[in-house]
């Protein structure tokens, strides 16, 4: 059985120190599990590992899309999946390590069905949507399963058209499509994990932040932005709003001028996204108990 070592924790926690450290003690390469890593362009801002720290240890899945296409899990898994065979291949030991959401599960866990949703189905949908909002889609995914609302957010859209267009698709309920996922297969294959966790007090976390917001804003983060703006970054939702990028674009954009606000704003948006993340492990976390 293949076997995989996972370093994660949220933003600032010292991942890509310690997965260098793990790789040259074990003689292994590393697969990143950062959504904003794999864009070419997206250097300063998503803090990837240096020139000179690449060199000690083969990185994958870094710089492999350009900010104008669109990358999601399921290319991500493609490729980790062809990074891995190849590393095992020449004899090397992999080592995961980052923390964005869905790429980190796609090694624990089914992420994404097979179900097709028809352009019919979506027009509808964004129709319902268009017409009465939120209450609308709730209230059409009710007619299509009265008990929905024990398993979707009926308050948030994205969910419950996402939900109400499955149904649509198969004929199914929530709970009917909710138990076929959950015997699906992790897309990464069988694995043998070992995994590491990594956080700190939040006092350590914030100064963490702040001192790495100042000195990617003191590397050229605005003049990278900028560049990529150039590039088409606006274009792609998940490239635009990736954290530090977001509110240096809006920043921008506005004609503002003032760093120091630049960098709180990106501070403030970075521990916000920690909860989040923080949040997000303890499911990854719950995984790990029957590793």
């Amino acid at each position: 059985m293949t076997e995989v070592h996972i370093i994660s924790g949220p933003t600032c926690s010292g991942k890509t120190a310690r997965a260098i450290e793990l790789a040259l003690e074990i003689g292994a390469e590393i697969i990143s599990c950062d959504s904003v890593q794999v864009y070419r362009g997206m250097d300063i801002g998503s803090a990837k590992a240096t020139a000179q720290e690449r060199k000690l240890v083969r990185h994958h899945l870094i710089d492999v899309a350009d900010v104008s296409e669109n990358f999601d899990v399921s290319k991500y898994v493609e490729l980790s999946k062809a990074a891995m065979k190849d590393i095992l291949g020449r004899g090397k030991k992999v080592v995961v390590t980052g923390g964005s959401g869905f790429y980190l599960k796609a090694w624990f866990a089914p992420v994404a069905d097979s179900l097709s949703i028809g352009d019919d189905i979506r027009k509808a949908t964004a129709q319902i949507e268009a017409e009465g909002g939120a209450p609308a889609l709730a209230e059409a995914l009710r007619k299509a399963d009265p008990f929905a609302g024990e398993f979707v957010d009926m308050n948030n859209p994205r969910r419950t058209k996402n939900a109400l267009e499955r149904c649509m698709a198969s004929g199914k309920s929530v709970r009917q499509l909710l138990d076929e996922f959950s015997k699906l297969p992790c897309p990464m294959g069988e694995l043998k994990r070992s995994v590491e966790f990594l956080d700190c007090g939040d006092d350590g976390l914030k100064a963490r932040i702040e001192k790495r917001t100042e000195s990617m804003i003191a590397e050229g983060l605005i003049e990278e932005t900028k560049a990529l703006i150039e590039k088409g970054i606006a274009a792609n939702p998940s490239a635009s709003a990736a954290i530090g990028y977001r509110e240096t674009i809006q920043w921008i954009n506005e004609g503002r001028t003032d760093t120091g606000e630049l960098a709180e704003l990106i501070s403030a948006d970075t521990f916000a996204l920690v909860k989040k993340q923080r949040k997000f492990l303890k499911s990854i976390k719950a995984l790990c108990g029957g590793l």
